[in-house]
């Protein structure tokens, strides 16, 4: 529910905002939130995620117009939030990080890992009198914070009791990352996808993955 308030506030100023800007502000700038599922890849037999791995990305850029076409190359900054939700938790040792299944005679509501990004996106972007809008392009991505967050039994003190328990220092989680975007659609509504080329973990010392992101993109101008 807080999840659904923050987007639905984000979607209010991003539309009043977008009612008192000039047109060639619109035209200069273009400021969005990505909202998308994470399909994880090359996931190690000890790690199955949930269905659904929501996250959400809020971003700004700057358009050079390409002189009185409709091109225009954009480069930007945004801050991103991915989330896996599993029946796993992560395990870090001195020499390896590995994800492990939650005990059978553990009981718990969520088990998720949260990467937070600063991104730098580079994009070329095709948008019509229409506002029929075709982007392709790349971003590099630095990390912020990695952590944990288990909800259930206090397995620590071997008790029934509900906890709250969030790790956020862990090694061997990469800290850059990078990979292609694409984006389509019409006017304030777009279709939009990223494919990360780099893995989250570094590589021999963690599982080999990386997130493919799917979902729509909400654009006030």
């Amino acid at each position: 529910m807080k999840r659904i308030l923050i987007v639905f506030f984000s979607l209010i100023v991003f539309q009043s905002f977008s009612q008192v800007v000039t047109e060639e502000t619109k035209r200069r700038f273009t400021f969005g939130l990505d909202i998308f599922t994470d399909m994880w890849q090359d996931l190690p037999n000890t790690l199955e995620p949930q269905t659904i791995n929501p996250g959400v990305n809020i971003f700004g850029s700057y358009n050079y117009m390409f002189g009185e076409s409709n091109l225009s190359f954009s480069p930007g900054l945004g801050l991103s939030v991915h989330n896996l939700y599993s029946d796993s938790w992560l395990r870090n040792t001195s020499d390896s990080l590995y994800f492990e299944f939650v005990p059978d005679t553990i009981d718990f509501k969520r088990s998720k890992l949260t990467m937070t990004y600063m991104d730098i996106p580079i994009e070329i972007r095709f948008k019509t009198e229409s506002e029929f809008r075709v982007a392709v392009g790349f971003k590099f991505g630095f990390l912020i914070k990695a952590q944990t967050k288990f909800k259930g039994d206090d397995y620590i003190e071997s008790t029934k009791d509900e906890v709250i328990i969030k790790k956020g220092k862990f090694d061997f989680v990469e800290t850059t990352r990078y990979g292609f975007t694409g984006r389509i659609g019409y006017k304030w509504l777009n279709l939009w996808g990223y494919y990360q080329l780099s893995t989250v973990f570094t590589e021999s010392k963690g599982p080999a993955m990386y997130p493919i992101s799917i979902g729509i993109t909400i654009i006030p101008f």
